[in-house]
């Protein structure tokens, strides 16, 4: 399992790309391309639904 870091890319199970902005206190921010606001996850979830796709 890779530890998700800031700039980190990962894809959803749709195949959208997210962009890590903080991982913090167990959870990780990140961005959706064209959404504007930003999404916060419990690191263990993220792990489960996000595959790494490289860094920004």
């Amino acid at each position: 399992m890779r530890e998700p870091l800031p700039h980190d890319q990962y894809k959803d199970n749709r195949g959208q790309l997210v962009t890590v902005q903080s991982v913090e206190f167990n959870r990780v921010t990140f961005t959706r391309k064209g959404y504007e606001h930003p999404c916060s996850y419990p690191l263990v979830r993220f792990v489960a639904e996000f595959t790494f796709a490289g860094r920004a």
